[in-house]
């Protein structure tokens, strides 16, 4: 729990009930939902922020898949043989056919990934001569249904997994033929798996919450709070559902940490108007405004 004393965040209480005291912020690395949806007791947020918490909405779920190969990737393009990173679809057709199949909750049987090939990056990584690599892609939270033959269902138990990670591998292999050969060991990170190495993946969701402009920006994450203050002064959200969202960047908790530090706060317009007016903007009435320190 986040604890609250006289209107500001003052420490936190662990789940093994030790408690830890804040004598200038507490920084919550925690999904949005998390935090306003139980870490801060609801009597002491907006009765908008709980509103409108309802309506936010997870980024798709992802499926990943590692590999220590035995040799470097043998890609057609030759752009790709020293990238970082690439990105594999045939094109925008299939990168809208995989955006539709995602949309009717459907496994994509083509499914775009990002590829990481991680000893092009940093020979540190694996042996010479040999490659360390991974691939994600994304699948629905509530699969209605499978655009491929296997008939996946979203159980991801064991042989779902294997079936997914085939899929996946025959993706890459459409633009590095011979990439199957070089496999030597693979490790499958399912959405469950994904949720139980870390609670903020939920559901296998590694951004925070969806991208999309209806939660991005100032809408991120959500309306109104786009800084990293809370409508309690002291707590600052830190996690990628905070703006600019998931990634290697880690802008949300250095933009939390900085308003933090900050030697005059300046109120965010969360504290500022979502303690003091309803969504439309108007002014509260009187009997829902909170006495001070409550």
């Amino acid at each position: 729990r986040i604890l609250v004393r006289d209107g500001r965040a003052a420490g936190v209480r662990t789940a093994g009930g030790e408690t830890v005291a804040a004598r200038r912020a507490v920084l919550a690395d925690v999904s949005v939902p998390a935090l306003y949806g139980g870490l801060v007791a609801p009597e002491h947020l907006p009765p908008q922020v709980l509103s409108d918490l309802r309506r936010f909405q997870w980024d798709f779920a992802t499926f990943k898949v590692d590999w220590a190969l035995d040799g470097p990737v043998p890609w057609q393009a030759e752009g790709a043989v020293g990238a970082g990173t690439v990105h594999l679809a045939d094109g925008v057709d299939e990168l809208t056919r995989f955006a539709a199949q995602l949309a009717m909750r459907q496994v994509p049987d083509r499914p775009f990934s990002l590829f990481g090939q991680m000893t092009t990056s940093d020979p540190s990584r694996s042996p010479r001569g040999t490659e360390s690599a991974w691939a994600y892609t994304h699948v629905p939270h509530d699969v209605a249904g499978d655009a491929a033959e296997e008939g996946l269902t979203g159980s991801w138990d064991a042989k779902e997994q294997e079936v997914m990670a085939d899929r996946v591998e025959r993706q890459v292999e459409r633009f590095a033929p011979g990439f199957r050969s070089r496999i030597r060991a693979r490790r499958i990170l399912a959405p469950p798996t994904l949720q139980s190495m870390d609670r903020n993946l939920h559901g296998g969701a590694i951004n925070g919450g969806t991208a999309a402009m209806h939660q991005q920006l100032f809408f991120r994450p959500l309306p109104g709070t786009a800084r990293p203050e809370t409508p309690v002064p002291g707590l600052y959200l830190a996690s990628a559902s905070a703006h600019p969202g998931g990634g290697v960047h880690g802008a949300p908790g250095a933009n939390a940490a900085r308003a933090a530090l900050r030697r005059k706060p300046v109120p965010a317009l969360a504290q500022r108007v979502l303690t003091r007016r309803d969504r439309t903007g108007h002014k509260r009435p009187v009997t829902e405004r909170r006495a001070p320190g409550t």
